[in-house]
């Protein structure tokens, strides 16, 4: 960028002091020349670097979904391929049934008994508490048949609490596709046993959502930057293209590793980047439809409502970064 100025302010002196000569070209203007060319090429790289910040650090990237089983049990079925798009809920993996639906039974028995026992225990407490008014029964008695109705409504409410998360584990031992994508990754055969207590993934889901689209800027430009502020990327992939976006928001940089599901907190791997903040973009209508691989970099421009006059600059700055892409 300085370099470009350079050339620009260059050519604006040549122009007035040899091509127009409105200007004697001596000494004197020589230094002035100089000097001022010095500290208006110092001021707009400042300014424009606060109000029009540039980064060439975009990334893109993939959202991934690392499998993890909620239930443990013997692998019955794998249908699904690596590398093979899948539609959102088609069945990923299958955790042998029968252990979870005969839970299910028992519990289902035992709560119809439950419910009886307690329908009978309050049967008894308001014949008790009745016959309390005409003395034929003693306070204590209608004290405990109160107690024995008491604890039966309590054992109800566990044993459907009970039955409630063991219907959910018989659900869960079917996965299924959390959105529409492919697996590409997985340690899973039938016959395997699939188990929660390592809370390790056994599948790596590559999501076909598009990709999130951040760059990382310094600290001190932040406090410029607003959500829905004007965009511009250059994608290293696409030479001579320029998307236009929107800032979606501003988030730290957590460290290594990928990106979190959500898309909210992006992971660098590298130290410097660690020390800026990542700004996630939002792709214009018009740009939605250019294909985004992940991984592919490139730079961004952010147009703030600051110094408007130099986005121009910013501009020819960006297209020349793309138009270098050609090489």
């Amino acid at each position: 960028m300085i370099a470009f100025l350079t050339l620009l302010y260059c050519g604006l002196i040549w122009l007035i002091f040899i091509k127009l000569k409105l200007l004697p070209w001596n000494r004197g203007t020589q230094g002035g020349a100089v000097g001022v060319g010095l500290a208006g090429i110092l001021a707009l790289v400042i300014a424009m670097n606060l109000y029009q910040p540039y980064s060439t650090d975009v990334r893109l990237y993939n959202v991934v979904v690392e499998i993890v089983p909620r239930v443990t049990g013997r692998v019955v079925e794998v249908p699904v391929e690596l590398g093979v798009p899948v539609k959102k809920g088609a069945v990923l993996f299958r955790v042998d049934p029968r252990p979870f639906e005969y839970e299910v039974e028992r519990l289902s028995a035992e709560l119809a008994e439950g419910r009886g026992t307690r329908d009978l225990a309050k049967a008894e407490y308001e014949r008790r508490n009745s016959a309390l008014q005409t003395a034929a029964v003693s306070q204590s008695d209608v004290d405990k048949s109160r107690s024995t109705y008491e604890a039966a409504v309590g054992a109800v409410g566990s044993l459907e609490a009970t039955l409630k998360q063991a219907e959910l584990d018989l659900e869960e031992s079917t996965v299924y596709a959390p959105t529409d994508g492919m697996v590409t990754n997985s340690t899973l055969r039938p016959g395997f046993v699939a188990s929660t207590l390592v809370s390790q993934a056994v599948m790596t889901f590559l999501s076909s959502e598009r990709p999130v689209l951040m760059a990382t800027y310094p600290p001190n430009v932040l406090r410029h930057i607003q959500e829905g502020d004007a965009a511009e990327i250059a994608l290293n992939r696409h030479p001579g293209i320029i998307l236009r976006a929107k800032v979606r928001n501003v988030v730290p940089i957590s460290g290594e590793g990928q990106i979190d599901p959500s898309g909210d907190i992006p992971e660098w791997n590298d130290v410097e980047a660690a020390s800026r903040f990542a700004v996630r973009f939002e792709l214009d209508a018009e740009s939605s439809d250019v294909e985004l691989p992940g991984g592919v970099g490139g730079a961004a421009a952010i147009y703030t409502d600051k110094a408007s006059a130099i986005r121009i600059i910013r501009a020819v700055v960006i297209r020349m970064y793309t138009w270098l892409n050609y090489l």
